[in-house]
């Protein structure tokens, strides 16, 4: 890997890599672009994630350590943050969580990575980021559900059939008292999203006591 290279790679916006941004970066055929590829990964200046996805390290000069929201977006697209992280996150459930969380329009599906564990979850794809927050942290951006969207993705991932609030507080250990407002406006956005009976029962459930 040439110094030039070695530059770019330690001013890249952020800390991993896609085949696709390497192969603009280095120079020669396929085959040749792929050894490349492949010492950096044996000197250990990349870090395979998944195919096509690479994350720069301490050897290539790189030291902003990746955030596993930022990186679930690269991982599986499009996606966010939502379910058991996204209620951590938010500071609802008491839990620890370990394997970051997320909903898709695409198929679900898990990743075991280097970084950690990746779980991706089937949620409608029309409006996805209906009820989500952009967030940057330390120079990471991500995309995360809103505490009721989280709650409503869990409620319809794992096929709850929730009428009230006393299974958020039973089975998710969330105190009433945290749960931030309810307004008629996100029921109607979220009954909207899902478009099923189950999460409408839901959702004016809640609604009707808190």
């Amino acid at each position: 890997m040439t110094r030039a290279l070695e530059r770019i790679l330690q001013r890249y916006p952020r800390p991993f890599v896609t085949g696709a941004e390497l192969a603009c970066l280095l120079k020669g055929t396929p085959d040749s672009r792929y050894g490349k590829v492949k010492r950096m990964l044996a000197a250990g200046k990349l870090l395979h994630v998944k195919r096509g996805l690479y994350c720069l390290t301490e050897e290539v000069g790189y030291f902003n350590k990746p955030h596993p929201f930022e990186l679930a977006q690269f991982i599986y697209g499009p996606s966010l943050v939502s379910l058991e992280s996204a209620l951590s996150y938010h500071g609802l459930i008491p839990e620890a969580v370990y394997t970051t969380t997320n909903v898709t329009g695409k198929r679900s599906k898990t990743f075991m990575t280097s970084l950690g564990r990746f779980y991706f979850q089937h949620v409608p794809l029309n409006n996805l980021y209906a009820e989500t927050t952009r967030m940057t942290e330390n120079g990471h951006t991500f995309f995360i559900a809103k505490p009721w969207r989280a709650i409503c993705d869990y409620v319809y991932c794992y096929k709850k059939d929730w009428h009230s609030l006393d299974p958020l507080v039973n089975s998710l250990r969330i105190e009433v008292d945290n749960l931030p407002d309810l307004s008629n406006e996100e029921v109607q956005t979220l009954d909207a999203y899902y478009h099923q009976q189950r999460m409408r029962l839901f959702l004016t459930g809640v609604k009707n006591e808190h």
